[in-house]
């Protein structure tokens, strides 16, 4: 019975972090963008910014997924590791937002300092669906390369939690 009290209570922890994450990911990247409304965008239903903003928060999820693997209890012994659980999982899912974002605006800026023929964020606001595509397939695949790297920040974070 502990373990599934833990299961849930670490579904839940993944879930208010992933909204978090996805409403930080839209808004960081609306501040990143001055000149371009995001939400504006989507009222008026440009299917090129739903496209971006859905890669950012894919990308944001894959990154933390690493996370939500809490490594076992070892020799913590069994009264312990719920409380482990929760504090390396919340502590993970945190670490890993941070780097995933910055990694992703990291990727966005330097995906427009190499195509400098193209405005990307005046193609956005037309609705250049082409352009969004490629957007969001460097923010996927950014996100895929990094959650590797991830996993392994937040395993040496939960051993140095010990």
């Amino acid at each position: 019975m502990p373990q599934l009290l833990l299961a849930l209570a670490q579904v839940v922890v993944a879930v208010i972090m992933t909204v978090i994450a996805a409403y930080l990911g839209v808004v960081i990247f609306n501040r990143v963008t001055r000149d371009l409304d995001e939400w504006a965008e989507i009222r008026r239903g440009n299917p090129a910014m739903g496209l971006v903003l859905a890669s950012i928060i894919l990308g944001i999820a894959i990154v933390l997924r690493p996370a939500l693997n809490v490594p076992a209890p070892g020799d913590m012994g069994v009264r312990l590791y719920p409380l482990y659980a929760l504090a390396t999982q919340a502590a993970g899912l945190v670490v890993g937002l941070v780097l995933a974002l910055a990694g992703i605006v990291l990727a966005v800026a330097l995906f427009d300092l190499l195509t400098g023929q193209i405005d990307e964020l005046a193609e956005l606001q037309k609705g250049n669906v082409a352009v969004a595509a490629l957007m969001a397939a460097v923010v996927l695949a950014v996100s895929v390369l990094m959650s590797g790297a991830i996993q392994q920040v937040i395993a040496w974070f939960a051993a140095a939690l010990r």
